[in-house]
């Protein structure tokens, strides 16, 4: 069974109910961290054009890829949320760092 990353940049605003949405899709965990960028909607007011995001990243089975990409794209449209991208790139291995073993496929969803 294929792995796949799932990263999205998204505005602050949406991350809890994003969360919402992520755990009703049955992602176990997800990393975020703030991030600075500017793209599509940069803001003018800024001298810099720079504006906080959160970066979300996850791992998932690629049998699940559409179902939490489909619901990313509702809980944008749900918030009425215009901005952010997501990525889904293919994982070669996923590993433990305490004793190296691979993360089975059955441990990225509850």
């Amino acid at each position: 069974m294929n792995i796949k990353r799932i990263t999205a940049i998204v505005p602050i605003e949406m991350l809890q109910p994003l969360e919402n949405y992520m755990r009703a899709c049955g992602v176990p965990g997800v990393t975020v961290e703030t991030v600075r960028g500017y793209g599509e909607h940069p803001n003018y007011f800024r001298k810099d054009l720079m504006k906080n995001n959160a970066k979300l990243v996850l791992y998932t089975v690629e049998d699940k890829v559409d179902e939490i990409v489909d619901a990313m794209a509702a809980c944008a449209r749900e918030c009425g949320i215009e901005t952010g991208i997501v990525a889904v790139d293919s994982v070669d291995r996923l590993l433990h760092l305490g004793d190296g073993s691979h993360v089975p496929p059955a441990f990225l969803h509850e």
